[in-house]
């Protein structure tokens, strides 16, 4: 190695960028690879352009831009990371770039007051995948009321967003909806794949804007108590004196401390 091959070797190893293996809540059972953890690098000052980009503010896109920069493992896209999965990397960018400790505001069930406070995000759990899925990755359920057993899979971080995409533009192009959201039925017919062995999607559509409430509140409780992810809820204590448990309140100051 001449002269400048090891003046060039020694700049880029002095400001090659921290990383750490940040392990995934689902074990990476639904990936094809298998993988459980991934190698995700540390927010650096350049990181702060991405999130202070009002174009990226507007379109929504910044957490999709930020994974893509900060994710460092070719076996992983951000777009097919579990949610669950997504949102454990985010905490790990969040406490590795600001540290732990994270000011929210919370209102106190006892009083209506609100109250400022801070989490300690380390005390933060991840929780697992529960239910064990079949060979396709797919869940199975059973309607309490129906009584039909369904067929669901998990949403990735790309189906989410293609979801909330098409449901904003629906939205604009529908002027009589009385600004009424289809985006809860649009997440389940995503998500269910079958009914009773029929798959196909025109007639699940269906199925699920027909389906009673209490079903459509049962699945989607089974799926919050089995999807992997960080387990967000928290125990606070108000300036009263009551405590209680309720999850974290994540909004644009998440990434943007005073």
């Amino acid at each position: 190695m001449n002269q400048s091959e090891q003046i060039l070797a020694s700049q880029n190893n002095e400001f090659e960028a921290p990383f750490d293996i940040v392990p995934l809540p689902s074990d990476g059972l639904l990936y094809p690879n298998k993988k459980d953890r991934i190698k995700v690098e540390f927010l650096l000052s350049r990181d702060e352009n991405i999130l202070t980009s009002p174009n990226l503010i507007r379109s929504g896109k910044i957490l999709d831009v930020l994974l893509e920069r900060k994710i460092k493992d070719a076996d992983i896209k951000p777009e097919d990371l579990l949610i669950g999965d997504r949102n454990a990397i985010m905490i790990f960018l969040r406490s590795t770039g600001y540290g732990s400790k994270y000011p929210v505001k919370v209102i106190d069930p006892n009083t209506g007051e609100e109250f400022e406070t801070e989490v300690d995000l380390s005390l933060l759990k991840n929780k697992g995948l529960g239910a064990t899925p079949d060979e396709n990755n797919y869940f199975d359920f059973t309607l309490p009321k129906l009584k039909k057993k369904i067929k669901f899979r998990l949403l990735t971080a790309g189906l989410e967003r293609e979801i909330l995409e098409r449901v904003d533009a629906l939205s604009k192009l529908n002027k009589n909806n009385q600004g009424i959201s289809n985006l809860l039925t649009s997440r389940l017919v995503q998500m269910i794949q079958a009914v009773e062995g029929k798959t196909d999607k025109i007639w699940i559509s269906q199925f699920v804007d027909h389906m009673p409430a209490s079903d459509s509140l049962s699945l989607r409780k089974y799926i919050d108590k089995i999807e992997p992810g960080v387990d967000m809820e928290y125990t606070f204590t108000s300036p009263s004196g009551n405590v209680f448990k309720q999850n974290v309140p994540v909004n644009i100051d998440f990434f943007f401390p005073s």
